[in-house]
């Protein structure tokens, strides 16, 4: 694998001094193909990324800016996500209806989970139930699985092109249902889903502020849009400015910051959230997704999924 680490370079003049702050590329990273989403491990300074096309996992030194390993599955992952403890990793994918369990210091495959083929996965506070999200255009389902006895506990019918799987306050799970353009809750205690509200526009991500008490919806239109939720009432409360067909809408861990990419002009935007204001915007690679902070979110990641290559860029 290849790995090009830039010097400390401005972006363009006129976006340093419009938005204020300077972004800079730290290194660019060559991965395998298709990397369409990545996480940072809890422990020690890693990389975990899902490549699609190549149904590997590669390993990301980030004080390094190198691969250190690649670890081949069953599956062509979407999805990955690691257990509290930082442990174990849990990879959802397309080609099998399994989940993957991986010992994370050990970097091997200790166990297949008979499950669905999924898209996006999350994981409860405990490391006790895993939630996959089988995004189908027929017949959708959240698969919930028991991480302690690594089988699977029910399926959950969410109806046709339901995405995303946000664990949010009070234990529920957060989804989208496009076609409807609505928000909708699983109890996950119960299982029983509730739609909370419905939008004008279709979205298909969802993200919650660190402090738990608001969730965003990037509108998936070229109206530059962010549906702004209050959770306590399920009310929207803001439509918030955003580039062309967002995604990969995220935040930093303490909040202060958020990232938001851009299908439409290949750029991602770095946000002020208290102001709403863009502080920086920059190109990485040839299509940015999947944006994660680092914990000091001085570091942003990103998989470029069309230059097959992870860009690492220091934020000012």
């Amino acid at each position: 694998m290849k790995t090009s680490v830039h010097s400390p370079q401005k972006t363009d003049a006129r976006t340093v001094g419009k938005h204020r702050r300077r972004s800079t590329i730290h290194g660019v990273i060559e991965v395998g193909r298709e990397p369409n989403s990545l996480a940072l491990a809890p422990l020690g300074s890693e990389a975990w990324v899902c490549n699609t096309q190549d149904c590997t996992l590669s390993v990301i030194d980030t004080e390094a800016l190198r691969v250190s390993a690649v670890l081949p599955l069953p599956i062509r992952p979407q999805a990955i996500a690691f257990d509290p403890t930082g442990t174990r990793a849990y990879v959802t994918g397309l080609g099998k209806p399994l989940v993957v369990v991986v010992d994370v210091p050990a970097r091997r495959i200790i166990g297949q989970i008979a499950a669905s083929e999924g898209h996006a996965i999350a994981i409860d506070a405990e490391g006790e139930r895993v939630y996959i999200n089988a995004n189908s255009h027929a017949r959708g389902q959240i698969c919930v699985i028991d991480a302690v006895a690594g089988r699977l506990l029910e399926r959950i019918d969410t109806g046709p092109f339901a995405s995303a799987a946000v664990l949010g306050p009070d234990r529920r799970l957060f989804f989208c249902d496009y076609l409807h353009h609505e928000l909708k809750t699983m109890d996950t205690a119960t299982g029983e889903i509730t739609t909370v509200l419905s939008l004008p526009e279709p979205f298909e991500e969802f993200a919650i502020s660190p402090a738990g008490d608001f969730g965003y919806a990037p509108y998936r239109t070229a109206d530059r849009v962010v549906a702004k939720i209050a959770l306590s009432s399920y009310a929207l409360v803001d439509l918030l400015p955003a580039p062309p067909l967002p995604h990969g809408f995220t935040f930093s861990p303490v909040g202060g910051l958020a990232c938001c990419c851009s299908a439409a002009v290949r750029s991602v935007s770095i946000i002020d959230t208290r102001t709403w204001q863009v502080v920086s915007q920059f190109q990485a690679g040839e299509y940015p997704q999947s944006p994660v902070f680092s914990a000091d979110a001085k570091r942003l990641y990103l998989c470029d999924s069309t230059g097959n290559a992870v860009c690492v860029m220091a934020l000012d």
